[in-house]
């Protein structure tokens, strides 16, 4: 009987629990200081994402991003043709504390100036691109909108502007950028700059790069502008990463090279391209750097990937028309040069 009465207690005492844990009622665990909340009880981090059609996609791939967890609510607002040169045809400034006062939100992320190279119009005056007119007329856009994002109380990461491909366009933004960051800096807000993660080992504009399983995929489309969603994707993760304080390199989230201070010592404890060395008829030793290959590719092929990975990188970032395209990319090796021991095109001596 005794042993009947404990039984039911058991059982009685479980599903009470079961009960309390549908209900969100806390429960508590192996500590006595922490309960169990239930899932749908936790506190998502509320995300704003402001931005033009770059920043649009970039809002994209950092709700794709953030999805895959259950910490945070991505909200988007965009206007493709909107900029900071012109609040005559969208005023960011004067929108924004209409789209705060429906929500409260944590992070505010912004990407803004892809839209900014042309003329400013100050009165009846029309300043010139990059003139001084032009500049002090842009930091003064730019402080209007800081103001309105430090009233909200929320955290501010403010994304530079990504490399294009075309010179002088790609010199217009980094200008731009570089204004950005002083307003942004001088607000004390945070200015997180993604060009590094979007170049090649060598600094040229990347069109492809690595995917999260180390895949080589297209990053930008043909236009040397636009992203594919890879391309959001990998900026997403960045920016979550700042997001979170993450102190993860770049050399972990893109193809573009690693600047972590430990890679800095490797490349500087140790030669620049790998030497291969090999003995000639003389005695003496003969080193040679394979074209196309360069110290960044061997940090970010040697940086803990797998076999299979660090093949697939070198392919990625071997230069077009080069001896390590040809090699990594096509199984093809180069013929060595002339008079080296290993050139097997000259004749053989003629037998006495």
């Amino acid at each position: 009987m005794r042993r009947l009465s404990a039984m039911a207690l058991a059982l009685l005492l479980a599903s009470t629990a079961s009960a309390a844990q549908s209900s969100g009622v806390p429960v508590m665990g192996s500590s006595a200081e922490e309960p169990m909340i239930a899932e749908s009880e936790k506190q998502l981090t509320q995300i704003l994402v402001l931005g033009d059609a770059i920043g649009g996609g970039m809002g994209a791939g950092l709700q794709r991003v953030a999805d895959a967890g259950v910490d945070y609510q991505v909200s988007m607002r965009f206007n493709e043709e909107s900029g900071l040169a012109r609040p005559e045809v969208y005023d960011w400034a004067a929108t924004l504390p209409k789209i705060l006062a429906s929500n409260p939100y944590d992070v505010i992320v912004v990407m803004i100036g892809a839209n900014d190279r042309q003329p400013i119009r100050a009165g009846e005056t029309r300043h010139a691109f990059g003139s001084e007119g032009w500049v002090e007329a842009y930091e003064a856009n730019v402080d209007a909108l800081l103001d309105v994002l430090a009233a909200s109380g929320a955290k501010v990461i403010w994304v530079s502007q990504p490399p294009m491909k075309d010179a002088d366009y790609d010199d217009a933004l980094k200008a731009v950028s570089a204004l950005q960051r002083n307003r942004v800096e001088a607000h004390g807000m945070t200015f997180l700059d993604i060009r590094g993660d979007l170049l090649n080992p060598d600094g040229s504009f990347a069109e492809t790069g690595l995917d999260e399983a180390g895949n080589t995929v297209r990053l930008r489309s043909r236009d040397g502008i636009t992203f594919f969603k890879a391309g959001n994707n990998l900026v997403g993760r960045t920016i979550l990463a700042a997001i979170e304080g993450d102190q993860r390199t770049a050399l972990e989230l893109s193809p573009g090279p690693g600047k972590s201070g430990k890679e800095q010592q490797a490349v500087q404890a140790g030669p620049q391209v790998p030497l291969f060395g090999q003995a000639l008829v003389d005695g003496g030793s003969y080193t040679v750097s394979p074209e196309g290959v360069t110290a960044n590719a061997i940090l970010l092929a040697a940086g803990g990937l797998d076999p299979q990975s660090a093949l697939k990188t070198l392919r990625n970032i071997a230069p077009q028309g080069s001896n390590a395209e040809r090699l990594f990319k096509r199984g093809e090796v180069a013929q060595a040069p002339r008079g080296r021991t290993d050139d097997f095109s000259a004749p053989p001596p003629a037998s006495p």
